[in-house]
């Protein structure tokens, strides 16, 4: 093949992959005032990831995840193979695949694509692959617990060193929390900026981290969420 149509054809290719995902990505970022994070609040403003993926864009504003942690591993095993997909990768991937069943006619060649699910569908294919209970890598923790509190639902090993009542107990209080429209409150007094190291290892062991495990939640959250436990 001459070098000149491969390169038309890689040009081609980035820039339809830079389409999808600015468009996908305005999308949600036009919408950003109109919904809620996973616990029921205005969720704050999160910086951009280095890829406009939207499902992961909007994974990161829903749980409030570091965007340096969350990455395509989220979903996806190993650096070289990405279509290789990890436990909760392929719950995931089962959801899209039906919401794109029902838009997306079978002989378009983004079919498969994530890249054409609309925002509502995004945060459909969310939803029900973190809804309470569905557990993706069977490791006793459901997948919007373990994404809640900063562990890896598609790594069995990415697992809180704490009995899982005790983390549904927490989850459970701090939506009362935000429903009854005082989370957002008792957060706005702490201000964890002014926390030192050690309030941030005992926030990190306040929620079953090992030494060797990096949150995927921002660890200001983390610590804002154990304040308002911390004052019942």
């Amino acid at each position: 093949m001459d070098k000149g149509l491969r390169l038309l054809i890689v040009v081609a290719l980035l820039g339809s992959f830079t389409l999808y995902s600015w468009r996908g990505l305005g999308e949600v970022f036009r919408e950003r005032g109109r919904y809620t994070d996973a616990l029921g609040l205005i969720p704050a403003a999160t910086p951009p990831l280095r890829f406009g993926v939207p499902s992961l864009q909007e994974l990161v504003v829903r749980y409030h995840l570091e965007p340096t942690q969350a990455t395509c591993a989220l979903c996806h095993i190993g650096k070289e193979n990405t279509r290789q997909f990890n436990p909760f990768g392929r719950y995931y991937q089962a959801i899209v695949h039906r919401l794109l069943n029902e838009t997306v006619a079978a002989d378009s060649p983004e079919a498969r694509s994530i890249f054409q699910l609309s925002v509502a569908q995004i945060r459909q294919a969310i939803q029900e692959v973190t809804q309470d209970g569905l557990d993706s890598d069977r490791d006793g923790f459901d997948n919007d617990l373990e994404l809640l509190f900063g562990f890896r639902p598609g790594e069995a090993q990415s697992r809180p060193d704490l009995e899982a009542q005790t983390l549904q107990r927490y989850r459970k209080r701090l939506r009362e929390l935000a429903k009854a429209g005082q989370l957002e409150a008792r957060l706005h007094m702490e201000n964890p900026s002014k926390k030192g190291l050690p309030a941030q290892e005992a926030t990190l062991t306040f929620w079953g981290f090992t030494q060797d495990q990096k949150p995927l939640v921002r660890l200001e959250r983390l610590m804002l969420y154990k304040a308002a436990l911390s004052k019942e």
